[in-house]
């Protein structure tokens, strides 16, 4: 006998059969149709090369043997339905704790994200953590890990989340003490704070695109750092635009440079090792993907 031609759910069929000695109220609470519930238990039948049942038009009896591999089946069936009823139950419930690896770009938005799911949904924990690493400083496998393009040759599910479109800041001292730019070409004029190792920023409005280039003196490989620069006055950065813009500029004291005109946007995936989100990891990405709604 090959343990390839074993079918789980006929077994799970038979033990049904089994406990409740009728093929049609068995067939009713499966929601399948008596002929093909009868079919799979004969096939069982013929893989195993035994009888199990006795069969009559009233009942459905077992054999000595159908008795023994009920005895032996039944503690299994019953484990397995209940590991998935357990595993069902976590995914669906809005409670336990996400671990989340994000890259730093985001840390501006996150406090109002998290605010957000912390009063709403009280029974959620969060374990944030900033970088690319591909498991947490303990050792856990993250939940959900946040990257910015495609990767390629990786395992990992891929979930598209959003498209971040990056704005210039700068502090108003600054702009009060060296101008505000009237145009892209202005911009190699100033101090610009480059992140991500790009010293030519791209700019379009509409058709047209335009290089700015120039010497730079501070680079950064954090969007959250280079914004913080710009709050000090040190220059011009990128600052991924959000729902709650006008808001942070106010608090931070900065303003949009050149609003006009746009920056590449960076797309967001969402990285994980299971096709199926839990609850908890969907309503984080749906309240993330609102953040970065741009209104």
């Amino acid at each position: 006998m090959n343990r390839n031609d074993i079918s789980m759910q006929d077994i799970h069929y038979f033990v049904e059969v089994a406990k409740r000695g009728k093929l049609s109220a068995t067939a009713a609470e499966l929601s399948i149709p008596v002929a093909t519930l009868s079919r799979r238990l004969t096939q069982l039948e013929q893989t195993l090369g035994y009888k199990l049942l006795n069969r009559t038009t009233r009942s459905i009896g077992l054999t000595a043997i159908g008795q023994q591999y009920f005895d032996q089946c039944a503690v299994h069936v019953e484990a397995a339905l209940s590991a998935h009823e357990s595993i069902h139950s976590s995914l669906n419930h809005l409670a336990g704790t996400l671990r989340v690896s994000v890259m730093p770009g985001l840390t501006m938005i996150l406090p109002a994200v998290l605010k957000e799911l912390r009063e709403t949904y009280p029974q959620i924990s969060f374990e944030v953590e900033l970088g690319s690493a591909g498991t947490a400083r303990n050792g856990q496998p993250f939940d959900l890990m946040l990257r910015t393009g495609e990767l390629e040759d990786s395992a990992l599910i891929q979930k598209h989340v959003a498209q971040v479109q990056w704005i210039l800041v700068a502090a108003r001292s600054y702009l009060d003490r060296f101008g505000r730019p009237a145009c892209p070409e202005d911009l190699g004029l100033h101090e610009r704070i480059i992140t991500g190792g790009l010293p030519d920023w791209t700019l379009g409005e509409g058709d047209s695109l335009l290089n700015v280039r120039g010497p730079t003196h501070i680079g950064t490989n954090s969007a959250a750092l280079g914004v913080q620069l710009a709050t000090a006055g040190l220059g011009i950065a990128w600052m991924p635009s959000h729902q709650a813009l006008s808001q942070t500029l106010r608090e931070l004291a900065l303003e949009q440079i050149l609003p006009d005109w746009k920056l590449p946007p960076a797309t967001i995936y969402a990285l994980t090792d299971n096709r199926v989100t839990p609850a908890r990891a969907k309503v984080f990405l749906d309240t993330l993907q609102r953040h970065l709604r741009v209104n």
